[in-house]
């Protein structure tokens, strides 16, 4: 196999674990290859490959497929306690101790993010969290502000528009007053959404830097009596430390999501 085609191969194999992983509930084939924007055919047969290698399994009733208990195992034996992702989720433990709010770490996908470490916080301890990986719309959550506040106009509108005029609700005012509106979580360094993913719900997030990309952003969220609009500014001092401690750390390391990164 030539080597482009083989670097392409591996490319759709890490975009469709990617949106099987972000189903923890199970996906069906047609919705994969919807997502991941990938020929169904094609989608088929990596697949098929990955469930005869144990990385996927197919439930033979409902035909959705997931994550495995054996990759789940290789790589949690990857992400073991003493390494980078270890001292990851110190960083967002110790957030959530100091807000008392659930602390999260999402990457950029487009056209979502995923939310892809959760610690929960004290008001959550022994209720069942949200289940992580999972996507969420990058309009209605301050990571997904802050991501985007951090790309070029163009990139957005060439990455996200589609998504957007189809997905978005007609109050965001259109993909222009989106943008525009950016400009704001610039200038303050932190993004928050209220009322906006979920009635109730707000959230308030900052940017991971790792070297010269900005693939990351870690927040913290709750319900809107607690983290009120007078709080904001103070809880986003909070997490805009985390991601200082966070782009440090993870400048040093090799822990980079596959596709967080852009190729040398």
């Amino acid at each position: 196999m030539p080597p482009g085609e083989a670097a392409g191969l591996v490319r759709r194999t890490i975009w469709l674990l990617r949106v099987v992983a972000a189903h923890p509930e199970g996906i069906g084939l047609s919705d994969i290859a919807r997502e991941a924007g990938i020929p169904k055919a094609t989608c088929y047969r990596v697949l098929t490959v990955l469930e005869r290698e144990s990385w996927l399994t197919l439930d033979p009733d409902t035909r959705r497929y997931r994550i495995s208990l054996g990759l789940l195992s290789i790589v949690g034996g990857l992400l073991d306690s003493n390494g980078a992702y270890g001292h990851m989720r110190t960083v967002l433990r110790q957030l959530a101790e100091e807000t008392k709010e659930t602390s999260g770490f999402d990457v950029l996908l487009p056209p979502n993010v995923m939310v892809v470490a959760q610690v929960p916080g004290p008001s959550l301890i022994g209720q069942t969290p949200k289940p992580v990986p999972r996507t969420q719309p990058v309009w209605a959550t301050s990571t997904g502000k802050v991501l985007l506040a951090a790309l070029d106009p163009e990139v957005i509108r060439a990455d996200f528009a589609a998504e957007f005029e189809e997905k978005a609700p007609e109050r965001i005012g259109g993909l222009d007053a989106f943008i525009g509106s950016l400009e704001e979580v610039r200038r303050n360094g932190y993004a928050y959404a209220y009322d906006e993913l979920e009635v109730g719900a707000a959230s308030v997030a900052a940017l991971v830097r790792v070297r010269d990309a900005t693939p990351y952003a870690v927040w913290i969220g709750g319900p809107t009596y607690r983290i009120t609009r007078e709080r904001i500014d103070l809880l986003a001092a909070s997490v805009i430390e985390a991601a200082r401690r966070l782009s440090e750390l993870l400048s040093v390391t090799d822990l980079v999501l596959p596709g967080a990164l852009p190729e040398p």
